[in-house]
């Protein structure tokens, strides 16, 4: 064999091995990206469940609910417009809370199921919307995986949450009750999609409407709650949600709210008042120095960075800027104690971020709700005419 054969072998070789390597390259890139893009979300954690029931209270760091594209998913944009009212309102906020804090109690308890192995149970509600109830006799259509064991918030909101990853569904209820020899008893019921956008619908012309969350603010309870595996990872993947003691309503006494909300509670009638939906954002130029300046712990700061990213929203009326983090104990004592257990001196150093320095994200205008109730022995159904502010 010649000089030039064998060149053109060697040549030949190289152009197969470069050909292969560069597949390979492309089909590993390929599927690390949508196997990462299906699993950062809704990745549930290593090993066999299909015999279990209940799982426990424990969800992935990685996981969030809800699609990439929600809200609650999508970080603040860094040429973000700042409310045109957002002075006003942080000044009056920081006279009712000097600080942010976590909520102590009235929070949310995460229950982790996978339902094919636990009997599903009816609910009885005397406040269903007929999404859920299309025969009116005021139990659930569908089945909840629920049992004994599954203690809700031992407030009068009575929240519980019980998510099934697998199916991906969030069971959600409020003033729930075990009945001795008798259906669970709770009054708002709903099922979300967790791969949806976490939003309810206010308008009146979509079947959506009607799935409205627990909250004031029509949220999902599961949307924007802090759970102690985040922490453990580094990362919160979200926006947070807080309460505040007085929020707006519009002038002729319609709820006011701007999305994600779907709904209002609030009564305050002044510019000076928040509105349920209004996002919050850290001063995004806040540094590490500040940080420490305020003395956060290293897990504080992990909630510090999420606050600056994806920022807060206001849900509820409550106790003045109190963000939620999951409910991990059926007592005030006992929460604390697993959380300080987890993350010693978290809830104590959250409380050195102050309230002036945060702003309200301009997200669009807000909605006013006019609701006519209709009240018959099993359910209630809500005539709503909703319209954007002029």
């Amino acid at each position: 064999m010649n000089f030039v054969n064998k060149k053109l072998i060697f040549l030949k070789q190289i152009k197969s091995t470069f050909l292969f390597f560069f597949l390979f390259c492309l089909i590993s890139l390929f599927n690390t990206f949508f196997c990462f893009a299906g699993s950062v979300n809704h990745a549930f954690f290593e090993g066999n469940y299909d015999n279990e029931g209940l799982i426990g209270i424990s969800l992935p760091g990685s996981w969030r609910p809800f699609s990439d594209e929600s809200p609650w998913n999508t970080p603040i944009s860094t040429v973000t417009q700042v409310h045109p009212d957002s002075d006003l309102i942080i000044a009056f906020m920081k006279e009712a809370a000097a600080n942010i804090r976590f909520a102590k109690y009235y929070s949310i308890p995460v229950w982790v199921v996978n339902s094919d192995n636990i009997p599903l149970v009816q609910i009885r509600s005397k406040r269903i919307f007929p999404a859920w109830d299309k025969n009116n006799d005021g139990l659930s259509d569908q089945g909840v995986p629920v049992i004994p064991a599954m203690w809700p918030e031992q407030t009068s909101d009575g929240h519980l949450c019980i998510i099934d990853p697998f199916k991906k569904i969030s069971y959600e209820f409020s003033c729930f009750k075990h009945i001795n020899n008798s259906n669970p008893q709770c009054t708002t019921f709903n099922i979300w999609d967790i791969e949806a956008d976490g939003m309810g619908d206010p308008y009146f012309n979509k079947k959506r409407w009607q799935t409205r969350g627990g909250k004031g603010s029509g949220f999902p309870i599961i949307a924007g709650l802090i759970r102690p595996e985040e922490i453990e990872s580094g990362e919160i993947r979200h926006a947070l949600v807080f309460s505040f003691s007085r929020n707006r309503r519009a002038k002729d006494g319609s709820d006011l709210f701007i999305p994600p909300a779907c709904r209002s509670d609030g009564q305050a009638l002044g510019r000076q008042y928040p509105i349920q939906g209004m996002r919050f954002q850290l001063n995004p130029s806040l540094t590490e120095k500040d940080f420490n300046n305020w003395k956060l712990t290293k897990e504080a700061k992990i909630v510090a960075r999420a606050l600056q990213k994806y920022g807060m929203f206001l849900g509820d009326n409550g106790g003045p800027m109190a963000i939620q983090a999951q409910l991990l104990g059926p007592s005030k004592r006992k929460n604390l104690q697993e959380w300080e257990k987890r993350h010693p001196g978290l809830f104590s150093s959250i409380k050195n971020i102050p309230t002036n320095q945060f702003r309200i994200v301009y997200t669009g205008k807000p909605i006013k709700k006019i609701a006519i109730k209709c009240y018959n022995e099993f359910f209630i159904k809500d005539l709503i005419i909703c319209r954007l502010l002029n």
